[in-house]
């Protein structure tokens, strides 16, 4: 039997020698990671207990870099996970029988496949059209005027264009209620100005992950610029067991850290661009090569893709299959063989460097071989040639 250091360097090398181009991860620099295996990893952030002062400059220094990065007024570090903050964001905002507005999870869909039946809380899938990949707007403002839930959470797991923030954020205000936006996927678009700006087009506020486009570790964040959402949310999400039921004890420092590293080190406009300009380079390789996109026979968007994602449209097993079949070519992706971008434009590629690899990828799915030896070693060689972080 390995042991738990051998299998580690064996994960390491399998991923290294592979390019990787799952949507929901991105590569950390050395400096990023380092951090990651200090003493900061065993410790608490509490002023309570002896010793903490610098931990605290770091939440301080951390959360002021994010307010500026977002344009937010307040900055909440504390959750540990993008699923994390949601939970936060539903307790927080939401009691129990409350109706959620929400993107239908998957297919047809793409939203965040959360659970709100096991909180008490009730789901509302707002109208989605399958043909065109995004929400029925009419459809989604009739039922949210009829409807009037008490939160709504816009933003999507599964998407390639942006969400009609500010005509619901209209309806839902109308009436009272909350409008919040997942930006798991999408926080490093927006830190680069690149993708819709959800508190800049009516959202309260947004929440998500912090290592899918934005390039950190796994980790939080919310953000607002309400006095008084936050006040509500840092109750659930903060450790204040005097004030109120508390969801996180320790915000994890080193991972805070972390992040407080990759604001500074990320050029985040040309970041951003790139990933989209890459996104756009492997759509349109994919379509010539005879691949169906979803969305594709939308008119209201010039393009295909606004984001790091690019969504063939596959049934399930025929993803599988693709996504198997590339894996052995040395290349990630996953079952539903969508393509990311984020961690191959941190080490380098180009939309030059896009299109062949979008040429390729359709040779080694839609040959009748196992295996293409010859693609394969090229493969392996554009992989050696990109291993150091450019962005």
């Amino acid at each position: 039997m390995q042991s738990i250091i051998e299998l580690v360097k064996g994960h390491t090398d399998i991923r290294k020698q592979a390019i990787n181009m799952i949507v929901s991860e991105n590569r950390l620099s050395d400096a990023a990671s380092e951090v990651l295996a200090s003493d900061l990893a065993s410790r608490y952030a509490a002023p309570f207990y002896a010793g903490t002062s610098i931990s605290q400059e770091i939440m301080s220094q951390t959360t002021a870099k994010a307010q500026r990065l977002f344009n937010a007024k307040h900055v909440n570090l504390s959750p540990i996970s993008g699923s994390n903050s949601l939970m936060a964001v539903v307790f927080a905002l939401t009691n129990p029988g409350d109706k959620v507005g929400r993107v239908p999870p998957f297919f047809p869909g793409g939203g965040y496949p959360f659970n709100y039946e096991v909180f008490h809380r009730v789901s509302l899938p707002l109208p989605f059209s399958d043909e065109n990949w995004q929400l029925d707007v009419p459809a989604t403002l009739e039922l949210l005027s009829k409807e009037q839930p008490k939160l709504v959470i816009l933003g999507a797991s599964i998407y390639t264009r942006p969400m009609p923030v500010k005509e619901v954020a209209e309806v839902v205000h109308s009436y009272g209620g909350i409008l919040a936006y997942d930006s798991s996927h999408s926080l490093g678009l927006t830190a680069g100005g690149q993708y819709q700006d959800p508190l800049g087009e009516g959202a309260d506020l947004i929440f998500g992950s912090t290592h899918k486009t934005f390039p950190g570790p796994q980790g939080g964040i919310i953000l607002t610029n309400s006095d008084e959402l936050n006040d509500r949310i840092d109750v659930v999400s903060n450790f204040t067991p005097l004030n109120g039921p508390t969801m996180i004890c320790n915000p994890h420092l080193a991972r805070i850290a972390s992040m407080g590293i990759v604001i500074d080190e990320v050029p985040w406009e040309k970041y951003a661009a790139q990933i989209v300009d890459n996104s756009r380079a492997f759509s349109d390789a994919l379509i010539d090569n005879g691949f169906e996109m979803r969305g594709q026979s939308s008119t209201n968007f010039k393009h295909l893709t606004y984001c790091h994602q690019v969504l063939p449209k596959l049934e399930r097993e025929q993803g599988v299959a693709h996504r198997d079949k590339l894996a052995k070519h040395g290349i990630h992706v996953d079952g539903f063989m969508r393509i990311g971008t984020a961690e191959i434009t941190r080490l380098g590629y180009t939309a030059e460097d896009c299109t062949h690899l979008g040429n390729l990828m359709s040779q080694i799915v839609l040959s009748d071989k196992a295996i293409l030896p010859e693609l394969k070693e090229e493969i392996g060689k554009i992989n050696a040639a990109h291993q150091t972080i450019m962005m």
